[in-house]
């Protein structure tokens, strides 16, 4: 009787272990994200649009320097695999936008050169929308996401 009452304790507390575990790798989520704009914990109500909008841009952040001082860039609607081409420019900048739709996924590619070598730099991001009303005040629309990072390692 003893010892079937010490394994029925011994597992609750495995089992409460392991929901704690749960609970706070679902908690810890929104702070490891990689982008601090996707931290729904943090409203910024002087980033709001009264109305919703359709539109916002594509930051992009891009390595210029002696060897590229300009940018190719390509523009993708959804994956690059895909192949949809939206658009397509160089940068002179080591911030670029791009003025896109909102809850659409992008994908870019950054061309750039090194000695007699060529690298292709690839990043995805989907901009959409976040309602804000409660936190700031009706209406309050924010823009989240849409930020692109295609510069080289140093």
């Amino acid at each position: 009787m003893y010892i079937k009452r010490y394994i029925i304790k011994l597992v609750r507390s495995r089992i409460t272990a392991i929901l704690a575990a749960v609970s706070l790798l679902m908690v810890s989520g929104n702070f490891m994200s990689c982008e601090p704009e996707d931290w729904m914990l943090v409203v910024d109500c002087a980033d709001c649009y009264g109305y919703l909008p359709d539109s916002a841009d594509l930051i992009i952040y891009l390595t210029i320097d002696a060897e590229n001082d300009s940018v190719p860039l390509t523009f993708y609607r959804g994956n690059y695999e895909d192949g949809i081409i939206d658009w397509q420019d160089t940068a002179t900048t080591e911030e670029f936008y791009l003025y896109s739709e909102v809850d659409r996924e992008y994908s870019v590619s950054a061309t750039y050169k090194s000695g007699n070598q060529t690298i292709i730099a690839f990043d995805g991001d989907k901009m959409f929308l976040y309602d804000a009303g409660e936190e700031c005040g009706s209406p309050c629309h924010i823009i989240k996401g849409g930020i692109l990072d295609l510069r080289l390692l140093k």
